[in-house]
């Protein structure tokens, strides 16, 4: 009654779906074993647009969360003991996980004054998401988590012209 109110053919974004009861359906249609439904373009295209969309993996984004990074030469730390600038790094580290663990993905990337939405398709697991590589561990080799809050030491590999 819907699609006959309207115009010829019905309007465009309404489409009718009818799920039958098994009996009603063979008393109506006869014994009908194999039903295929074609897609509509758009569905087509969408599907076709995130199988060539550029994707990674929940794990691969806390390994680039994680990741150690050299700062930029204007982020030097002045060295206390010679007062030369430094480059230094920072890496983020997961100390914690809570029982229940919300993860928000960056979904915009600012260039200047624009906004530009990000693509990117992330695939993760439904169950068994393994966390345990990105959290750190107590005595972990690299300057990760020493102690419980192990005081600040300075670096092992001193420039040249440092005392």
């Amino acid at each position: 009654r819907a699609l006959q109110l309207s115009e010829a053919g019905g309007p465009p974004h309404v489409k009718l779906t009818v799920e039958w009861d098994v009996r009603t359906k063979e008393r109506l249609f006869g014994n009908i074993q194999e039903e295929v439904v074609q897609d509509a373009e758009s569905v087509r295209l969408q599907q076709q647009a995130h199988r060539q969309q550029h994707s990674c993996t929940l794990d691969e984004c806390f390994q680039l969360y994680t990741k150690e990074e050299q700062l930029a030469p204007d982020d030097a730390w002045r060295c206390p003991h010679c007062k030369v600038p430094q480059q230094g790094t920072v890496k983020l580290s997961l100390w914690t996980l809570p029982d229940i663990l919300i993860i928000h993905l960056k979904r915009f990337r600012q260039v200047a004054e624009h906004r530009h939405k990000l693509t990117t398709l992330v695939r993760f697991p439904l169950r068994g998401l393994d966390m345990a590589p990105h959290v750190a561990q107590r005595g972990q080799a690299g300057g990760q988590l020493l102690g419980c809050w192990a005081p600040w030491q300075p670096p092992l590999c001193l420039p040249p012209s440092c005392p």
